[in-house]
């Protein structure tokens, strides 16, 4: 008595479970099963034991937008209190990984959607127990460092979308690129709330543009008639006359590279890149997904993006 079985045991009608403390009862039945012989493991005096090591790591990480459940098995999950956007300090996801084997730490990735009562993480201790100060150097690594892992809540957004037209090239695609926007933006808890069209031209653009923002919208998007190929083309020159801010063109990610990005008083105004017409993972997600967060979207954080940007 007073070790823990490492391996489960299957007896006439009855399973002893790995990780057992055994008792005396435990004990007899497998001396009436004629066993005399099993794998145990017994704890050190400066051992902690696999739950309640788990329950500690997992508290390092705790934050008001997750939820730690209680540990088992060695298993302590982690889940979002919110739907949003998951925040990693994948640094110090790395060091805690680091202090020793028998500890860690599983994440979703940087930035996945995710949505209330997922799992966002999970700690799991790998052997029965562990040593109190290899614990102590993993939680000293968590507490370190603030706001681990944080569930960035999705806000509400006024959606307007505009949609630029040649005279004589009509946009192509129209109705799928509204069903497709409709659905990204669903995915977020959004929803296209004023719709309109112009001329492909920067007058009637910027017109279009500084109606949507003195209407309360605070995301314009626009499905231009043609790509945008500079800072000097139909729609961000619009932008600028309307009275907004260029703030990054391009993005280092594939599809999605023609994207721009802009400010006209409280409201964000994102050029649209071809691909946005389609449902497939692009660009324009990971910004849509940053803007419901109200997470920042500087150059520095676009440029970020060429990691992993390759995404076809």
């Amino acid at each position: 008595m007073g070790t823990v079985l490492a391996h489960s045991i299957r007896l006439a009608g009855v399973r002893i479970g790995k990780g057992k403390m055994l008792d005396a009862n435990d004990i007899a039945q497998l001396e009436a099963a004629g066993i005399d012989a099993i794998t145990v493991a017994r704890f050190g005096d400066d051992d902690v034991v696999e739950n309640a090591a788990a329950a500690r790591v997992a508290a390092a990480l705790a934050h008001a937008s997750v939820v730690i459940e209680e540990a088992k098995t060695g298993r302590a999950n982690i889940t979002a209190r919110v739907d949003g956007l998951c925040r990693v300090d994948a640094a110090a996801i790395h060091r805690m990984n680091a202090v020793h084997e028998s500890v860690t730490v599983a994440t979703v990735a940087p930035c996945a959607v995710v949505a209330a009562g997922q799992v966002v993480a999970t700690v799991k201790i790998i052997p029965f127990a562990v040593a109190r100060d290899t614990l102590d150097a993993v939680v000293a690594s968590a507490d370190s460092h603030p706001d681990v892992l944080t569930v960035q809540a999705f806000v509400p957004r006024r959606v307007g979308v505009i949609f630029s037209e040649l005279p004589t090239v009509p946009f192509k695609g129209r109705e799928k690129a509204e069903r497709v926007l409709t659905e990204r933006l669903a995915r977020l808890g959004g929803r296209i709330e004023q719709l309109t069209e112009s001329p492909h031209e920067i007058a009637a653009l910027a017109t279009a543009i500084r109606a949507l923002a003195t209407r309360g919208t605070d995301l314009i998007l626009l499905f231009g008639a043609s790509a945008i190929v500079d800072r000097g083309d139909v729609i961000p020159a619009a932008i600028e006359r309307a009275g907004g801010r260029i703030s990054h063109f391009g993005m280092p990610v594939e599809p999605g590279n023609m994207l721009l990005l802009a400010r006209l008083g409280q409201a964000d105004v994102v050029g649209l890149p071809g691909c946005a017409r389609s449902p497939k993972l692009n660009g324009f997600d990971w910004v849509l997904e940053r803007l419901y967060a109200a997470l920042p979207l500087s150059s520095e954080e676009i440029a970020s993006m060429g990691v992993g940007g390759l995404i076809v």
